[in-house]
């Protein structure tokens, strides 16, 4: 029997890192290195890669409002990148986007790569390349690689921030109604066992009125709020908060804004070392199209130190960013397929994606809206709404509307109900085309005439 646990747990440590420093590249076959490599370089000289550069060459500098509008070139991008949908019409991308085929192959490669060392693979082998997508995210982000955390989803990234924000008893924090259900129980949670208080305020929504948007937090605010949680687009219909204005005029910086931009990645331009917030986070397998269960967690860099890590880390006080990615093994082919989608999407174009997203949500709502009894609850203006829209019937739950489009017409959506509203929400990808969009319209007429 091992007495002495320290002498013990020092020599377990030890006869692992022996096992997994093992000089590997004098393995039989290419090098380690080289085989990472040839994955990249394999993706991007498939006949997929080669062919949707040559349709994104073609539309060359094309007006992106224009663009979006021209179905041949949408329809090539999606013959080119994604597979049939088969039978059912998905309308609901914003919970969790279709992969394209480059990015399946990526995780589906890396996978099988990891399968034949997977301990050296997860522990050590693929370090490098994660820090190599540390810096890919934080030029996406428009920030600084050492405010950047990979994480699994929105949830995971603005949990971490919640548990480990610097707050005590009789501390106020000011969120919605409207936010998003995890965020809402991890703070009750802390207030349940931390004595926090929460002030819960109303955010109008629709609204086309910026100060209608942010005069609920503002009114909130008295000498004892140390926390704003603020959803930068409300998932419920995708109404767009201008959170920038809100930071300006908090004014207190003691004060920390804690920013839910879930869908705001591959949706809007990111710039956080602009924007300057306290705690962002946003999932990246929504509007970039990258695997499923990742995402990302952004901290200024004066906030690293003071904010304490969800899972347990060697120095919490660090103000070292990968502190708060210490939740045991990372599934790494995933979060390495991310390089492709990330490359996918700046092939496409941002302001081209953009576009091309509200243009679609835009043409089906504005012919909803031309159906007696529909109810339109997202803006059409680019500045309040992009690629989510919300619509409801009169008289008819909107739970019912939600089953009947997916039961009777194969078309997939949600049908939210939260914080007020009430609604069926659609999210079209931009390998939708009208005609998909002119089969939903159809559809909700024969519901609403029913």
């Amino acid at each position: 029997m091992i007495k002495n646990h320290n002498i013990f747990k020092i020599f377990a440590a030890v006869e692992i890192s022996k096992i997994y420093s093992r000089n590997l590249s004098k393995l039989p076959g290419d090098s380690i290195e080289s085989r990472v490599i040839a994955i990249e370089e394999n993706i991007r000289e498939s006949d997929t890669w080669r062919r949707l550069e040559q349709v994104c060459s073609e539309a060359g500098e094309t007006d992106p409002a224009q663009l979006a509008r021209d179905e041949d070139f949408w329809d090539l991008i999606a013959r080119s990148i994604y597979e049939p949908e088969g039978p059912f019409l998905n309308l609901n991308h914003g919970s969790i986007n279709t992969m394209p085929i480059p990015v399946i192959r990526a995780q589906e490669a890396y996978t099988r790569l990891c399968n034949e060392l997977p301990g050296y693979w997860f522990f050590e082998g693929f370090n490098t390349h994660r820090e190599k997508l540390r810096a890919k995210l934080a030029v996406l982000l428009r920030t600084n690689p050492e405010e950047v955390s990979i994480q699994r989803n929105t949830s995971s990234a603005m949990e971490t921030a919640i548990f480990g924000i610097p707050i005590s008893e009789g501390d106020e924090v000011i969120l919605s109604k409207q936010d998003y259900p995890t965020l809402v129980y991890a703070w009750k949670q802390r207030e349940i066992y931390d004595g926090v208080k929460l002030k819960w305020v109303d955010v109008p929504l629709p609204s086309e009125d910026d100060d209608a948007l942010i005069q609920p937090y503002l009114k909130a605010i008295t000498e004892k709020t140390r926390v704003i949680q603020v959803m930068e687009m409300f998932n419920w219909n995708g109404q767009i908060v201008p959170v920038e204005k809100l930071r300006d005029k908090i004014g207190n910086h003691d004060i920390a804004l804690l920013v839910d931009g879930a869908h705001i990645p591959g949706q809007l331009p990111v710039n956080l070392e602009k924007a300057a917030y306290t705690y962002w986070g946003a999932s990246l397998h929504k509007w970039i199209s990258g695997p499923v269960g990742t995402g990302v967690l952004s901290v200024r860099k004066d906030w690293i130190s003071r904010t304490k890590p969800l899972f347990g880390a060697s120095d919490p006080r660090s103000d070292d960013i990968r502190k708060y990615e210490n939740f045991g093994i990372h599934n790494t082919p995933k979060d390495l397929a991310l390089h492709t989608a990330i490359d996918l999407f700046n092939l496409i174009g941002e302001e081209n994606k953009r576009q091309r997203l509200h243009y679609l949500k835009n043409y089906a709502l504005e012919r909803l809206s031309e159906i007696k009894k529909v109810q339109i609850k997202t803006s059409l203006k680019p500045q309040y709404s992009c690629a989510l829209g919300m619509f409801s019937i009169e008289d008819i739950p909107s739970e019912v509307v939600g089953h009947i489009l997916f039961d009777q017409h194969k078309i997939y959506n949600v049908a939210p109900v939260w914080g007020g509203l009430d609604g069926v929400r659609i999210s079209p990808n931009i390998y939708h085309s009208t005609a998909d969009m002119d089969r939903l319209v159809e559809a909700v007429n024969k519901i609403a005439k029913a």
